[in-house]
């Protein structure tokens, strides 16, 4: 009978053992699972708040930018297109040209062209069509500057944007 005391007394202490372990690996379980869910947490926050961030800093909209093919569809009876290649070494004059213009009063409204942007490059060619009435009939070469009235072009200017634009201030 001693025996058979030792056997059940050691399949008690290995049965606590088992559970013990069992336990101890159910904790570990727990946690690591708790620790994956806290790290997808925090990344969801982090990630969610450079979003928002980015997102409202950068919402403006930008009504002076247009295509190409929108030059002789605005809405003003008289106006200004200034055709350019943003990347071009020259840009940055373009643009506080362009800015100038637009600080002064009783200007008129002008929208930029940026000939690098894909819909843009087929009005590119090397000969330029200062009379186009439409848009399929547009051709640009270099920086442009052309003045819409009554969705026709009066001036087509490759020169010289400064002397023209003070030239049309009202």
């Amino acid at each position: 009978m001693a025996k058979s005391k030792k056997t059940k007394n050691s399949s008690k202490i290995e049965e606590q053992i088992s559970s013990s372990a069992n336990v101890k690996s159910t904790i570990k379980l727990i946690i690591v699972i708790a620790v994956i869910l806290l790290i997808f947490y925090l990344l969801t926050v982090l990630i969610l708040n450079k979003k928002s961030t980015n997102i409202t800093s950068n919402a403006s909209i930008q009504y002076s930018k247009i295509l190409a093919g929108e030059t002789f569809n605005m809405n003003e009876k008289d106006y200004l297109v200034f055709f350019y290649d943003t990347t071009s070494d020259d840009s940055s004059g373009y643009a506080e040209t362009v800015s100038n213009y637009k600080e002064k009063d009783k200007h008129l409204t002008i929208y930029t062209v940026d000939l690098n942007e894909g819909l843009n490059k087929k009005y590119i060619n090397e000969d330029e069509n200062p009379n186009a009435t439409k848009a399929s009939e547009l051709r640009i070469n270099n920086a442009t500057l052309i003045h819409i009235t009554n969705g026709k072009i009066v001036d087509y200017i490759t020169s010289s944007f400064d002397e023209y634009l003070e030239n049309t201030i009202n």
